[in-house]
């Protein structure tokens, strides 16, 4: 009789466990649950929060240069598929903003904005450069841009028209040829400018060419040599001029050769000093920037975010991928931190090597 009165307690001791332990497991459930539902609440707010700004709002991509030219390309065909991937699916249209090598594009953005998430600039990929140099017009701080990435990487080439006497960089020791360029502070305008003080070249460089365009028609009339710094991407695309044979590839501008440039040196590689392959280097962190896209200064962060996230995404969507393979453009994308890295380089360079290559600008 006892052992069955102990029998009967063990059971019901267990049962009141199992009980206890249910009831607890519950109790940590809804701790967990009710963990997991406070931290989906904001995100599901803030989700709702840009879907329902960006619904009412359209986004401008504003473009420091002519249309037509790769710059612009790339921004059209992007502004097509972006808004997908951003909440509320926001209408995103192409405003171009040239001059000054786009430091118009990047003072009016970093002054005036608007900081409210509905801008996004595709600058000069020099303007960091610009910055690091001191250059007049500069009224803006490339590092406090938020870098919002790039759907290439790239190295720029000097090249000459067909036609030209300057058919490879010793001829243009020899004999002066004159480069067209956008103005002071773009590539165009500083690589042959360089290249004169630390190759020993003759350029002589005509500014005030609007854009790609404008340059290109200017080159094709004979008013022009050549350019001193073109994306080497673009020119495959933009005119198929090279395949058709008709320019003179002189040297090209970057941290590593093109894959199908393998015989055609790195500028930094023809310096006969470590100082001038430093200064060589320095200016040849800008083609790696690409196409840069960014925000103004003061835009919300999480609207940063936002278009981040909407940037990568468009980058691997098979619409976008499609269509810029229709348009010849190349993708291969760089991400907003790598953009900061090499901006961070450029502007934190030692001053020893930023007055040299002011000193081979002028």
């Amino acid at each position: 009789m006892f052992e069955m009165r102990l029998r009967a307690h063990a059971r019901l001791s267990s049962l009141a466990c199992v009980v206890d332990c249910a009831v607890a497991g519950f109790v940590v459930a809804g701790f967990v649950v009710a963990g997991f539902l406070a931290g989906a609440r904001p995100a599901m707010a803030d989700e709702r929060a840009l879907a329902d700004f960006y619904g009412k709002n359209k986004i401008t991509i504003a473009v420091g240069f002519s249309p037509g030219g790769n710059y612009d390309l790339y921004a059209r065909v992007i502004a097509r598929h972006m808004g997908r991937a951003i909440p509320g699916g926001p209408d995103i249209i192409v405003q171009n903003m040239p001059g000054a090598g786009s430091r118009v594009l990047a003072n009016a953005l970093y002054g005036r904005g608007p900081f409210d998430g509905t801008m996004i600039g595709v600058p000069n990929q020099g303007i960091p450069t610009d910055q690091a140099l001191g250059e007049q017009g500069v009224q803006f701080d490339a590092a406090k841009f938020f870098w919002i990435g790039s759907p290439n990487q790239e190295v720029n080439v000097a090249w000459t028209w067909h036609t030209s006497k300057l058919r490879t960089l010793d001829d243009a020791r020899r004999i002066e040829g004159v480069m067209g360029s956008s103005g002071p502070g773009s590539p165009t305008y500083v690589y042959p400018r360089v290249m004169n003080m630390l190759l020993g070249t003759r350029f002589k460089v005509v500014s005030g060419y609007p854009g790609s365009n404008e340059l290109d028609h200017a080159i094709e009339k004979g008013e022009v040599d050549g350019r001193g710094a073109v994306s080497w991407a673009a020119l495959k695309v933009t005119n198929d001029w090279p395949r058709q044979g008709k320019v003179n590839l002189l040297v090209q501008i970057g941290l590593k050769k093109a894959p199908d440039l393998p015989d055609l040196p790195l500028l930094h590689e023809l310096a006969t000093t470590p100082e001038d392959r430093q200064v060589l280097e320095f200016l040849s962190l800008a083609p790696a920037l690409g196409r840069p896209f960014f925000m103004p200064p003061r835009t919300p962060e999480d609207r940063v975010a936002a278009v981040r996230k909407a940037f990568d995404a468009t980058m691997k969507d098979a619409a976008f991928l499609a269509d810029a393979e229709r348009s010849r453009l190349d993708v291969s994308p760089l991400a907003w931190r790598e953009m900061e890295e090499i901006v961070n380089r450029t502007l934190n360079a030692p001053r020893s090597v930023v007055e040299r290559a002011r000193e081979a600008m002028k």
